[in-house]
């Protein structure tokens, strides 16, 4: 486990509020092209790219949280 997974497992606080931003940062680019005729905010499609595999790496690490949860709640 690298450093950064480690530190976004243990503040879950900071991992939820990431990946929320995220999914919201999707949900209004979605919504900005489907009802705008052009869109509020033009960012290049490398960065949608990476910002997607970020919220894949934050889903990862919220299934882990929840893994982790769960696994301390039945070890009790």
């Amino acid at each position: 486990m690298n450093s950064l997974e480690k530190y976004l497992r243990t503040n879950t606080k900071l991992s939820t509020i990431l990946y929320f931003s995220t999914l919201a940062y999707f949900i209004f680019n979605i919504y900005s092209r489907i009802y705008m005729k052009e869109p509020i905010i033009n960012i290049p499609d490398s960065i949608h790219t990476l910002i997607f595999f970020f919220f894949l790496y934050i889903t990862y690490i919220a299934i882990m949280i929840q893994k982790d949860n769960k696994d301390k709640k039945s070890s009790e």
